[in-house]
């Protein structure tokens, strides 16, 4: 079993991996065609339409995967499929004239430009939150390599798409919407055929004990989507109302830019961890799974804190080589987005808690909690203060949830935190961080070639120290010797 499980995530990791790298390497492209008044606009309108498909859409695609493989034994995913399509639709709908209702009347609220793009922002909510819910019967059914590959469309041609609108046919910000439309609208009807295979649709009423079922299971994940939206990317619309779509769009850059960062690293560690967790959760004894939650930590310090702390030092040369020059101010809240970053990945070891016993409704009133501290912080500081307070209230926030998270979840399950291994990996990174920065600032007149050269001196420096503090184990090094022997192996056959 934990063979197939790390297979497949072998099997989903390009699908989480692909439109993050994607997704980050636009960044330079799109700040260089556009202002960052345009690029605000933009970035409103694709997180509203981000937001609502999580809420709309997630609970369904989880009772999918939930749910199918009991209407699988049972014969019955005519029926459980219908029901599916029939509740997306309605929700999707619902929210759909809610939206287009709300934009009508609060027109006045809006600037001419951000209500044009919301307009084509609500066709794309429209498609993709439906694309969204036929990709949980691939989940549910383990067809890994179509979940991969639609996912990973979605990425690449969609921006693909809006960059060549936007430059070509000079259809300015909103051919980047409009690209993310018509890669959808390609590629769905092939979706479609693939998620449903033969299964035909059933029209007429709703089977009512399976919809309550669906939907009994589904609503505490909508909240926490909702919660963890407010946490996230709240502050951009609290940036618009008072200070502009200027600042959203510096703001928005650099945010990207660290959380990006830093998440592409925390989500291999997110991808890995959960099912072995839970396999030692059911099948092994307490002190193995407290060993597990030490080792895994421990493994997450040295390799993200070094990350956040090169980031930060290296700040200013980074956005300057990933941004227009229109943006270049805005470096200075890439420490407070990379530590809160951070913090989020610690947070996760903390959550996992919640996971083992069963008791996700804490976690959800946990991110609550740190939400509705980080929207009363923007609403008191990001009127005087602007994008820089945002920054902030987004790191004190996600501290809180930490801390918040620590308390209750040691109240079910109390593991060792690595302390000793924190203390070597502050240190180190320290060190590096000193070296780097006066490397990256100074070296030469060339910024990227300060930029990589102090990205290798860093690499190098932190491992120096972190060994002469023996913080790597020799069974470590071990390791890292028989997998790279394996790989070179299999390179060679």
């Amino acid at each position: 079993m934990t063979r197939k499980l790390f297979k497949d995530m072998g099997k989903y990791l390009p699908s989480y991996i692909v439109p993050s790298v994607v997704s980050f390497f636009s960044i330079p492209i799109i700040t260089r065609l556009f202002p960052p008044g345009d690029y605000g606009n933009y970035i409103l309108v694709m997180a509203t339409v981000s937001v609502l498909s999580a809420i709309t859409t997630a609970w369904l695609g989880a009772s999918v995967i939930r749910f199918f493989p009991v209407y699988n034994k049972q014969g019955g995913l005519n029926e459980f499929y219908s029901a599916v399509i029939k509740l997306a639709l309605i929700s999707i709908l619902l929210v759909f004239f809610i939206l287009t209702g709300t934009l009508v009347f609060a027109r006045g609220y809006f600037s001419e430009n951000l209500y044009s793009l919301m307009k084509i922002g609500g066709l794309v909510f429209l498609i993709s939150a439906f694309y969204s819910v036929l990709l949980s019967p691939l989940r549910a059914e383990r067809k890994i390599t179509h979940y991969s590959f639609f996912t990973i469309w979605n990425s690449i041609v969609g921006i693909g798409l809006g960059i060549t609108l936007a430059t070509i046919f000079h259809c300015g910000v909103g051919g980047l919407i409009w690209g993310k439309f018509l890669a959808i609208i390609i590629i769905l009807p092939l979706l479609y055929k693939v998620a449903m295979g033969k299964l035909y649709f059933k029209y007429g009423k709703i089977h009512s004990a399976m919809a309550k079922g669906m939907t009994k299971y589904g609503f505490p994940i909508a909240i926490v989507n909702l919660t963890t939206w407010m946490l996230s990317l709240s502050d951009r619309y609290i940036l618009e109302f008072f200070r502009g779509s200027h600042e959203v769009g510096l703001y928005s850059a650099s945010y990207a830019i660290s959380e990006k960062t830093i998440f592409i690293i925390a989500s291999i560690f997110m991808m890995a961890e959960g099912p072995l967790a839970i396999d030692i959760w059911e099948n092994e004894n307490k002190e193995n799974n407290q060993d597990f939650r030490n080792k895994i930590t421990r493994y997450y310090l040295m390799v993200v804190f070094p990350a956040a702390m090169g980031l930060s030092v290296l700040a200013k040369p980074a956005i300057n080589i990933l941004t227009a020059s229109g943006y270049h101010s805005a470096y200075i809240i890439v420490p407070w987005i990379a530590f809160g970053a951070f913090l989020v990945g610690i947070d996760h070891r903390f959550s996992y808690v919640f996971v083992f016993c069963k008791r996700t409704d804490l976690n959800m009133y946990c991110v609550l909690s740190a939400a509705l501290l980080n929207i009363g912080l923007n609403f008191l500081l990001v009127p005087q203060f602007g994008y820089i307070a945002a920054a902030i209230t987004t790191f004190i926030s996600y501290a809180f949830m930490l801390v918040v998270v620590i308390f209750v979840s040691r109240r079910f399950f109390v593991w060792e935190f690595p302390f000793k291994s924190l203390g070597n990996v502050v240190c180190a990174s320290g060190v590096m961080g000193i070296a780097v920065y006066f490397i990256g600032n100074s070296l030469t007149s060339s910024t990227l070639i300060n930029l990589i050269v102090s990205i290798l001196i860093g690499i190098l420096v932190y491992s120096l120290v972190l060994f002469l503090l023996r913080e790597i184990k020799p069974n470590e090094i071990q390791a890292l010797k028989d997998l790279k022997n394996q790989f070179f192996i299999r390179k060679k056959l």
